[in-house]
């Protein structure tokens, strides 16, 4: 079974073992699920469709400071890692000069987040216990969304260790109302992680990630030998397919995840409502 680490125990960023997990996705993505393969990109990658992923909320000062308590040896790698011109700068700082030590501390932790971004990779979930219609518009609109729980997926996954958190939103402005805080309770562990912050334009999707380490930094990673049986609890098709498009393919699904529940999602119209209006349109002459 893989290892899932809760990255923090505070009650904004950790997730309940039994809470009810989405997915919405194209029905090539599903189909690969079902064959047993899963695909994580890495959060350069996400960075394509949204320009703010993985940029930090929080000042250079507050990251570099979290990673020298910490993290001290990733501080001396991210230097030796640094180009040229930059180590240069380093060196010439003078410590004792606090707007060198801040030139500094941005060099240093905006190169940390740009290295994590590439040696990151996430598996992105929506957390609720309902269907979202945004959520539907935005990444399925003719797909499916898949249902499960973190046990569920640590049942599911072979020998693969996540990090699992809630994305926490906010402004990353500094100095407004709703500005991160550094020094909040849950937020002073993930300090360090950019990855796991986002604009609170975003706050509808309710994120849940599970985070790992690429295979290859730079590129996404390919997990195997997954259990879609034990990983999907439910199947649920958009609600804009056609009745009879719904139900070839739940003939098609069945077989590929036995144990799962395959529906058609009931936001525009009732399954049983359009059968019981089918047949009454066949007994007409």
């Amino acid at each position: 079974m893989p290892t899932i680490t809760q990255i923090s125990e505070d009650a904004k960023l950790r997730v309940d073992e039994s809470a009810c997990l989405w997915r919405y996705v194209k029905l090539s993505t599903l189909f690969l699920n079902l064959s047993g393969t899963v695909y994580l990109p890495t959060i350069a990658q996400l960075q394509q469709s949204d320009p703010k992923e993985g940029f930090s909320a929080v000042s250079a000062k507050w990251r570099f400071g979290y990673l020298l308590d910490h993290e001290p040896d990733t501080v001396k790698k991210i230097i030796e890692a640094l180009p040229p011109d930059k180590q240069t700068l380093i060196g010439a700082g003078d410590p004792s000069n606090w707007g060198d030590m801040m030139q500094n501390s941005q060099i240093i932790a905006d190169f940390y987040d740009e290295q994590q971004s590439k040696s990151k990779c996430a598996w992105c979930w929506h957390c609720s216990s309902h269907e979202s219609a945004a959520m539907w518009k935005l990444y399925a609109d003719s797909g499916v969304a898949i249902q499960t729980t973190l046990h569920r997926i640590a049942s599911a996954l072979p020998d693969v260790c996540f990090e699992a958190a809630r994305i926490q939103y906010g402004n990353r402005e500094p100095g407004q109302i709703d500005s991160f805080n550094p020094e909040a309770p849950g937020i002073r562990d993930i300090l360090a992680r950019a990855y796991l912050f986002k604009n609170n334009d975003y706050e509808f999707e309710k994120e849940i990630r599970f985070v790992t380490d690429a295979s290859t930094p730079g590129c996404g990673r390919t997990v195997t030998n997954v259990s879609a049986n034990q990983l999907i609890a439910q199947i649920v098709l958009s609600p804009w397919t056609e009745l009879d498009e719904f139900e070839a393919l739940q003939q098609q699904l069945r077989p590929l995840c036995p144990d799962a529940v395959i529906t058609r999602s009931p936001l525009i119209k009732n399954l049983n409502d359009e059968r019981t209006l089918r047949a009454m349109n066949r007994l007409m002459p």
